[in-house]
């Protein structure tokens, strides 16, 4: 399953720095980015890393281990796409399909509205999941 093959990355990026789990967990929590049990759970338990983390937590961690988010979660370097140009891409989705931005909500199965005027407010509020399913709905590639 993909999430084992992201929480194995993240293993791995902690034992580059010669970091052991608990002196991350420590660091993690120290540069406020997420308490220590979150790290722990982040690496060890099944749909944590991807379904607890806001999309910051995660840049944070991986800054940490001096690592980019894309080494964790690609196997081939794919296209970038900003969170703006996703949040675009909602508004003309929902136009073009004419439904409400509450309809696309309700299809895609997160909330997104309040990234719509401010696109930031998605590395806050979205995690991994979420973004797997916003952009299935867009039909383009999360990654």
């Amino acid at each position: 399953m993909e999430g084992s093959i992201f929480r194995e990355r993240l293993s791995k990026a902690r034992e580059r720095k010669g970091w052991s789990i608990d002196e991350t967990a420590t660091r993690v929590a120290a540069n406020l980015i997420i308490n220590r049990a979150s790290y722990y759970d982040a690496e060890l338990c099944e749909g944590e890393l991807t379904g607890c983390c806001s999309l910051n937590h995660i840049l944070g961690i991986c800054k940490l281990l001096d690592v980019h988010p894309r080494d964790l979660f690609c196997d081939r370097k794919p296209a970038a796409t900003s969170i703006s140009e996703v949040v675009a891409r909602i508004k003309a989705h929902c136009n073009e399909k004419k439904i409400s931005i509450g309809e696309f909500e309700e299809i895609a199965g997160w909330q997104v509205e309040s990234c719509l005027t401010n696109p930031t407010n998605a590395l806050e509020e979205w995690n991994i999941d979420c973004l797997v399913d916003v952009c299935r709905e867009l039909n383009i590639d999360w990654r």
